[in-house]
C-alpha cells in the first residue's frame, strides 16, 4: 500500500496500475485488440470530420496559440499538422471527438473521446510502437470503464482517467508512479454535473479536451516527482463518496474497480454510433436510410412521419435561430428530418446553415409520436442514466418503427431492433473502412484515408506511430 496515513485495506488502486504496469499485446485476446484497432480507426474519423466545422476549426487555432513558443513539440495536431504540446493536442483530440457525437458509447459514457486520442498522441509522443499503442488502448478502456462502474460518476467525472491511463501507460512509470496518477486524477474528478447537457451548450464537447490536457500534466507532474498521494480508491473519502456513488445506487459498488479485471474485456461491451447523433437517435437514423433505400423517398413529399415508439426527451424541436449543434444531435425530429435530406452522415448535419434549414424544419415538425418509449421502465428508481444506457446495450428495448405517409397517400413503414455497431452487431472491418472515407471524404485526400486504414489495420507491425499521425491532416 502505500505512503498515507488513512491508507485502505482493499488495495483497488494498487490492483489497477499493476493491471496497467502489466498489461501486454500478446496476452490480449485477438478478439479485444481487432476492437481496439476499429476504435481507433473510428475515432480518428468523426474527429477529423468535425475539423470542417466551425467549433473544430476554433479548438485548432485554440491548441495552436496555447502552444505558441513552445520548443520541440512532438504531438502532430489532428486536422492541421503542426507540431504541439501533448496537452495542446490532447485538447483539440478530446474535442473534436465528441464535436459530432458520432464516436461510441458505453453505460460508462464516451471513453473513446479520452483513450484513442490519449494512446495516439502519447504513443507518437514517446516514441512507441504500434503494439504498445493497443496496449495502452486496451488498458484504457478496461481500467477507466471500471472507474466509472464502481463510482457511478457521470461524464465529467471519470473521463480523466480514460485520458490518463493511456498516457501513464505509454510513458513507461513505475507500479507506485502509476498509483499516484490515478490518486491525482481521483483528486481531479469533477463532482456529477449536468449543466451543460441541461442547457445544449456546445461546450458539452470541450470537457473530453479539458480532461485530454489535464491527464498529461498529471503524467508530468508524477514523472517531476510529486508523489506524495496514493491508494486514492481505498480511501472512501478519496474519490467514491466524492462522487456520491451511493445517492445514485444505494449501495457500495466499489467491487467494480477491479471486478473480473484481466479476465472479462469491456472493451467488448462498447457500442459504436453509425451516425452522428446522440445514441438513444441511432436506431431511428437507420430506419431513415432503410426507408431511402427501399423507396427512394423524396422528403418534399412527406406528408407526415410516425415514430413509434419514441423517447420523450429526445422529442424536441429546434427554434430556427437555435445554433446548437448538442440539440440537434439530441433532437429525433432534427435527425430524422436531417437524413432524409443528407442520407450521407457528416459535418453537413451540424454546420449553422443545415440547422436553420427551412425544408428541415418543416419536416420536423411533420414528425410524430405514435407512443413513447419508457427508458426507466424495470429499472429501479435508484439507478441511474448509466444503468438504463446498459439496458439498451445488453438488449433490453422493443423494436422501433417509423412510418412514413406520403401526399399522394401512400404509406411506408419499416422497423428496427438494433442498428449496426451495437455490440452484438459490430461493423466489419470492410464497413468500418467504408464509414471512414465516408467520414474523411471532405477533409482528407482519398490516399490519405487509405493509407490511414492500411496502418490501423496492422498497428500491431508499426515500430513507428508516425505512420499514423503523418497523416492526420
Amino acid at each position: 500500500m502505500g505512503i498515507n496515513d488513512c491508507e485502505g485495506q482493499t488495495g483497488y488502486t494498487e490492483i489497477l496500475s499493476r493491471y496497467v504496469k502489466n498489461i501486454k499485446y500478446e496476452d490480449i485476446p485477438p478478439m479485444v485488440i481487432e476492437r481496439a484497432k476499429m476504435f481507433v480507426l473510428h475515432t480518428i474519423g468523426v474527429s477529423l470530420c468535425a475539423t470542417s466545422l466551425s467549433q473544430g476549426k476554433d479548438v485548432i487555432a485554440m491548441a495552436r496559440e496555447m502552444s505558441a513558443g513552445a520548443e520541440n513539440g512532438q504531438a502532430t495536431l489532428w486536422g492541421d499538422g503542426a507540431k504541439v504540446s501533448m496537452e495542446a493536442a490532447g485538447l483539440a483530440a478530446g474535442c473534436l471527438g465528441d464535436m459530432l457525437d458520432w464516436e461510441d458509447c458505453s453505460w460508462t459514457g464516451h471513453p473513446s473521446c479520452c483513450v484513442v486520442p490519449a494512446a495516439v498522441i502519447g504513443a507518437e509522443s514517446m516514441g512507441k510502437n504500434g503494439r504498445e499503442l493497443l496496449e495502452a488502448v486496451v488498458a484504457g478502456y478496461e481500467v477507466s470503464q471500471r472507474i466509472s462502474l464502481a463510482a457511478h460518476t457521470n461524464l465529467p467525472g471519470y473521463n480523466i482517467f480514460a485520458a490518463l491511463v493511456p498516457y501513464m501507460k505509454l510513458a513507461g512509470l513505475s507500479e507506485r508512479q502509476m498509483n499516484q496518477c490515478l490518486s491525482l486524477g481521483a483528486v481531479s474528478g469533477i463532482i456529477p454535473a449536468n449543466v451543460h447537457e441541461r442547457t445544449m451548450s456546445d461546450s458539452l464537447n470541450y470537457q473530453y479536451g479539458y480532461r485530454m490536457e489535464h491527464a498529461a500534466s498529471i503524467v508530468r507532474c508524477v514523472q517531476e516527482g510529486l508523489g506524495d498521494l496514493e491508494d486514492a480508491f481505498d480511501v472512501p473519502e478519496a474519490y467514491v463518496a466524492h462522487m456520491e456513488s451511493r445517492a445514485y445506487s444505494g449501495e457500495n459498488d466499489t467491487g467494480w474497480f477491479i471486478r473480473d479485471l484481466g479476465d472479462t474485456y469491456l472493451t467488448s461491451t462498447i457500442l459504436v454510433k453509425h451516425w452522428p447523433a446522440n445514441v438513444f437517435v441511432q436506431t431511428y437514423v437507420e430506419i431513415v436510410h432503410k426507408l431511402l433505400t427501399k423507396y427512394h423517398i423524396n422528403p418534399d413529399d412527406i406528408e407526415e412521419i410516425t415514430i413509434d415508439p419514441s423517447i420523450r426527451v429526445r422529442m424536441w424541436y429546434l427554434d430556427p435561430q437555435c445554433k446548437s449543434a448538442t440539440h440537434a444531435q439530441f433532437s429525433i425530429p432534427y435527425c430524422v428530418a436531417c437524413a432524409f435530406y443528407h442520407p450521407e452522415p457528416g459535418a453537413v448535419w451540424y454546420d449553422e446553415k443545415t440547422i436553420k434549414d427551412s425544408k428541415i424544419h418543416a419536416l420536423m415538425n411533420r414528425v410524430k409520436a405514435g407512443s413513447f418509449l419508457n427508458m426507466f421502465a424495470g429499472v429501479s428508481a435508484k439507478e441511474s442514466l448509466a444503468q438504463v444506457i446498459r439496458k439498451m446495450m445488453e438488449g433490453h428495448h422493443p423494436e422501433k418503427f417509423i412510418t412514413v405517409k406520403m401526399k399522394n397517400q401512400e404509406v411506408y413503414t419499416e422497423g428496427l431492433f438494433q442498428h449496426p455497431g451495437h455490440p452484438s452487431y459490430m461493423l466489419t472491418r470492410e464497413e468500418f473502412a467504408d464509414r471512414f472515407h465516408t467520414e474523411t471524404k471532405h477533409v482528407l485526400a482519398p490516399e490519405k484515408a487509405d493509407k490511414i486504414i492500411d496502418t490501423v489495420f496492422h498497428l500491431e507491425m508499426q515500430d513507428d506511430v508516425s505512420a499514423l499521425t503523418e497523416n492526420l491532416y
